[in-house]
């Protein structure tokens, strides 16, 4: 059965080694710690940050792409449950070392050791980006979730971040309608996720969220389940969510 939905981000300042002083991202921290999952037995974690769509045949990670070592990461997966999963959704095992989608939730304490089955989806940026590759393999995804759910009890969590462009200091700096889109998400992931899936457009095109790939899973997956709360904080003009769901 499917016994948890979560959204979590995946940005390095996160973490308090790297970027100690970052005050404002102390609630979204502190929010991601108290996350309980203590009623599924395996993590089904997706990224949008991967190589391709599909599931990580091993979970090795670290941040040395962002020039940043001393930070690795290698926790156990479910095989069988991945192999299953990688069936019904139709997408192969990834030998690649987890993107940092995965690796930073998980250095964040995400799970509290449980196994983690990591999913990639499509990039929906970058010259590799296609947003509608990425909704595709997501619709399919939830599927393949629904499919093989009654082999475990899963937590299944979106690694994604909402706008990019929320204030002069974000990447994009300040772009128009950004803040809007960003309350817009906020205020569907409380009144019920499925709402998601009718923002996706506005959140890739004005707000270049990198995470609309993973969110978009979540909405048809967890439509009409109640939210224990969401955090939410836009250190550098981007915008952090965490929040947990329950039926």
């Amino acid at each position: 059965m499917i016994a948890h939905g979560a959204v979590v981000p995946h940005a390095p300042i996160l973490i308090e080694d790297i970027q100690p002083s970052l005050d404002e991202a102390r609630s979204v921290r502190k929010a991601l710690e108290e996350l309980d999952f203590s009623g599924a037995d395996v993590i089904v974690l997706v990224s949008p940050h991967g190589p391709t769509a599909g599931i990580y045949e091993r979970n090795e990670g670290s941040l040395r792409g962002f020039g940043i070592d001393g930070f690795e990461v290698e926790c156990d997966t479910d095989a069988e449950l991945g192999l299953s999963l990688g069936r019904a959704w139709g997408q192969p095992q990834i030998e690649a070392e987890l993107d940092f989608g995965i690796v930073v939730p998980l250095l964040l304490g995400l799970g509290d050791g449980r196994p983690v089955v990591a999913v990639s989806l499509p990039q929906t940026t970058g010259p590799r980006g296609s947003l509608s590759d990425a909704l595709g393999a997501s619709m399919t995804l939830s599927g393949a979730l629904e499919a093989t759910a009654d082999e475990r009890a899963i937590a299944v969590v979106a690694s994604a971040h909402g706008s990019a462009g929320l204030t002069d200091r974000a990447p994009l700096t300040q772009l128009s309608g950004a803040m809007d889109a960003d309350r817009d998400l906020i205020a569907a992931l409380e009144d019920d996720p499925a709402l998601i899936v009718g923002l996706i457009g506005r959140l890739h095109e004005i707000g270049h969220a990198c995470g609309v790939g993973p969110l978009a899973a979540f909405g048809q997956l967890f439509g009409g389940w109640t939210t224990e709360g969401i955090t939410y904080e836009a250190p550098y003009g981007v915008g952090y969510m965490v929040g947990q769901w329950s039926q």
